[in-house]
């Protein structure tokens, strides 16, 4: 699913492909084309396609940086067109546009932008305010019909991604806890969250361990808990508990947790791994019979039965970047194919040279 897609935005002349403005991870010499080579989706002229330059695809040579055109685009493919990507390849494999969204990588930087004043509470100015920069990212979806989003961190010239799971449980978590807080003589069992079929968390997957997953968590959970009352007003409020301090304290609403994951040997790939750990954990979660399904055992654990330093290895994110740019030729050709057709139809449909007008 996509960003502005999603919010009914009205299409562009699909003549106009004109490369929006990208940041790059450590810009250098690799990006030095402007020219268009294809726009994805293909055929869509939506306000949020993408249009892939020849310097972004100079990007996906070794030990390039990838930039955010790069990371928007593959995750595009592996959310709303699964089929062109290894995912396509599972039989068992899900409906990924309907159960995940996957966020622009400038929606977390936007979300946190020069704010820097006040408390991060709900409805207080400082949370209004960041909800405020990001809303038009969500205004035509759902986020808490969604089981996975998928959300990418650019911070200090360096990749990670973090997945928000189950987001549509916090309400129902949040109100029962806080209608239990209210009986006196009610007691909560911290176990009971290893019997939960769907507990929500953020996973944070970091290939430098460089970002800070409990800053990145503060802020999508002020996201959601905002999200929550500008989309669902009519609906019970909610704040999410943080976990006390205290040894032993409740446990809170939005877990976080940061499984070992395989991490990059130079300073170049944090784009590619941030990439592939998307891919890998939709191929365990959104399947039939899922083998990662996210539950309260899961979070409570921190994953421990999932050997998540297992799902790959550097060589497959070199073999993963020469996968991009197969896919990025084939969307290329398929641009070039396209065009020749409408030509031979524009001729077709052309009167003959020299014959009389009607």
């Amino acid at each position: 699913s996509s960003d502005d897609e999603a919010a009914g935005a009205a299409p562009a002349p699909a003549t106009k492909e004109r490369p929006r403005r990208t940041r790059a991870t450590r810009a250098g010499p690799a990006e030095t084309d402007p020219t268009p080579v294809f726009q994805y989706p293909p055929g869509v002229a939506a306000s949020d396609s993408i249009v892939v330059t020849r310097g972004d695809l100079r990007r996906l040579e070794p030990d390039e940086f990838l930039n955010d055109n790069l990371v928007d685009f593959y995750l595009k493919v592996i959310v709303a067109d699964a089929r062109r990507s290894p995912l396509g390849e599972d039989p068992a494999f899900g409906d990924v546009a309907r159960d995940v969204h996957a966020f622009s990588s400038h929606f977390f930087t936007k979300l946190r932008e020069g704010d820097s004043r006040g408390k991060l509470k709900p409805d207080s100015e400082k949370a209004q305010r960041a909800h405020a920069r990001v809303e038009r990212w969500t205004r035509g979806v759902d986020v808490f019909a969604k089981k996975f989003l998928l959300v990418p961190v650019v911070e200090d010239l360096h990749w990670s991604l973090a997945i928000v799971c189950h987001p549509g449980e916090l309400a129902k978590r949040a109100v029962a806890r806080e209608r239990r807080e209210l009986d006196v003589g009610a007691t909560e069992d911290e176990d009971e969250d290893e019997d939960c079929p769907a507990r929500p968390c953020v996973i944070h997957m970091d290939s430098l361990r460089m970002h800070s997953a409990k800053k990145i968590e503060k802020w999508l959970r002020c996201f959601l808990e905002m999200e929550w009352r500008k989309r669902h007003s009519d609906e019970e409020p909610f704040t999410l508990r943080e976990r006390t301090a205290r040894a032993g304290g409740p446990p809170a609403d939005l877990l976080l947790a940061m499984p070992k994951v395989p991490q990059q040997t130079n300073s170049c790939d944090c784009g590619v791994y941030t990439l592939r750990y998307g891919q890998e954990f939709l191929a365990r979660a959104v399947c039939r019979g899922a083998r990662l399904a996210v539950d309260g055992r899961d979070v409570s654990l921190c994953f421990r039965d999932h050997d998540f330093e297992a799902w790959f290895t550097g060589r497959d994110i070199a073999e993963m970047r020469r996968d991009i740019k197969k896919l990025a030729a084939d969307l290329e050709l398929e641009k070039i194919r396209a065009a020749y057709r409408r030509e031979q139809a524009e001729d077709a449909a052309a009167p003959p040279a020299g014959a009389a007008p009607p």
